[in-house]
């Protein structure tokens, strides 16, 4: 059983939190690649993981090996850098993420949405990126 959680920490940051054991990752060997970039954790849960691997998780581990926790967050905003690929998540559109968002060019915010008892993630668009027609404006 795979038990994972979303936390803030101090900062307001979400933090992916995950109970791994080493059958798991026999089963499941694409688990390998989050663990190596995450750190490890004392505790119920033994590794954080980055959130990028939240989706990618969910969608191919089997929903009988997989446990969402009870008190773990089950929404928030993302967007990502095109050119970099750098993943920035918030919980809500604070005046940070959002200068953040102006920083990157404004690229589309989705907000995500996990179905506890299902385990299926909804992704919709929360802002779009400006479109700025200069053909039709008038003077």
């Amino acid at each position: 059983m795979i038990k994972f959680k979303l936390q803030k920490d101090k900062l307001k940051e979400i933090i992916f939190k995950i109970s791994i054991k080493e059958q798991d990752i026999v089963k499941y060997p694409f688990l390998k690649r989050p663990i190596m970039e995450g750190k490890q954790a004392k505790g119920l849960y033994n590794y954080e993981i980055p959130l990028r691997y939240l989706i990618p998780i969910i969608n191919n581990i089997n929903r009988e090996d997989l446990k969402l926790d009870n008190k773990s967050i089950n929404e928030f905003l993302e967007f990502y850098d095109e050119f970099e690929e750098k993943h920035y998540y918030s919980i809500s559109a604070t005046a940070k993420f959002m200068k953040l968002w102006r920083e990157e060019n404004c690229p589309s915010i989705y907000k995500i949405y996990i179905d506890r008892e299902a385990l299926e993630i909804n992704k919709e668009i929360a802002f779009k990126k400006p479109c700025i027609d200069l053909n039709n404006i008038k003077y």
